[in-house]
């Protein structure tokens, strides 16, 4: 099986040792540079990407907005499916070598492959460097961030080479599947509703699987090295998010679509201020009462679904349609 493959020893230990090597630099500096990539690898997490691609759909322009959401929807949606398929261990479990710094091992819950963060980083820089592949110097930048962010997760010992290589991948093959998805659409709106469905039916699908699928229950010294359940309500939350984001800003396409270049710049500024205080009340819920072990997945799902689509299609109808009046 590829799992194996990817997880054996032979393919595996070149990569330990990269990450041993670049151990040492961390360690030989000190630390030094540990707070520094700790801040960059934050480009890869949900929280940032979501205000910056809500930015751009709220404030400055609906189609790239739209083409952000759905490259990130789609990339995240894979991202969980090959977590949970794989169930490849975190570099320190595999060798007990590996010791990232505590801070970093607080955001690296569940299986390592591939890397959620390099995947996150890629359909969101990633896309917006397509987005301005026109203009050299703006993509040229974007790159480097989804690069640096691959790179963060290496140099903290949380990620090995093949799972931010297939992370980055992963993302750029979303690129330029949604890219050709969209002007297919766009030829017919009703399109967006048979992409609606069929997605919908697909993630739905790879939920199905993650929830039925046998999981290893390995132990060391009596403890579990990764408890399924908690995987489990990892994969969820994140299925439920996509899912709202992408429903929301299909329909919102279809049914509802809105122009964020009206009104004066006082005014989107506001616009955007409100949406980031918002979404970053809703993530600080989030966290404190729906992304905890002790809450089942049959709740997480519709709540993070709601949060998503609250992004992509509640606020955009509030500001478009009750604030316009």
């Amino acid at each position: 099986m590829i799992s194996e493959f990817l997880s054996s020893d032979s393919w595996m230990n070149p990569q330990i040792n990269y990450l041993l090597f670049l151990q040492d630099l961390r360690i030989q500096s000190g630390g030094v540079f540990d707070s520094i990539f700790m801040s960059l690898t934050r480009l890869g997490e949900l929280l940032f990407p979501t205000l910056f691609m809500g930015v751009i759909y709220w404030c400055v322009d609906f189609r790239a907005g739209l083409y952000l959401f759905m490259v990130n929807a789609f990339t995240l949606a894979f991202a969980q499916l090959f977590k949970m398929m794989a169930c490849i261990y975190r570099p320190w479990v595999i060798s007990s070598s590996i010791q990232p710094p505590e801070v970093a091992i607080k955001t690296a819950g569940g299986y390592s492959f591939p890397s959620g963060h390099s995947m996150m980083a890629s359909s969101v820089w990633g896309a917006m460097a397509f987005v301005t592949r026109n203009k050299k110097a703006l993509c040229t930048f974007f790159i480097l961030l989804v690069l640096i962010v691959a790179f963060s997760r290496n140099w903290l010992g949380v990620h090995t080479p093949q799972d931010v290589i297939i992370g980055i991948l992963t993302g750029a093959v979303m690129i330029f599947v949604v890219n050709s998805l969209i002007q297919w659409c766009e030829k017919n709106k009703n399109r967006y509703l048979y992409l609606l469905v069929i997605s919908n039916i697909i993630i739905l699908g790879f939920l199905y699987y993650i929830l039925v699928k046998d999981y290893p229950m390995d132990y060391i010294n009596g403890k579990l090295l990764v408890n399924p359940r908690k995987a489990i309500n990892i994969s969820v939350s994140f299925i439920g998010w996509l899912l709202g984001t992408l429903d929301g800003v299909i329909l919102t396409r279809r049914f509802a679509p809105f122009e964020p270049k009206d009104g004066s710049l006082t005014t989107k500024i506001i616009r955007a201020l409100v949406g980031i205080i918002t979404v970053c009340c809703m993530f600080y819920c989030l966290e404190k009462f729906v992304f905890v072990d002790n809450i089942a997945y049959r709740i997480k799902l519709p709540l993070t679904f709601l949060a998503g689509f609250y992004v992509t299609a509640i606020y955009p109808l509030i500001f478009s349609k009750v604030f316009k009046k």
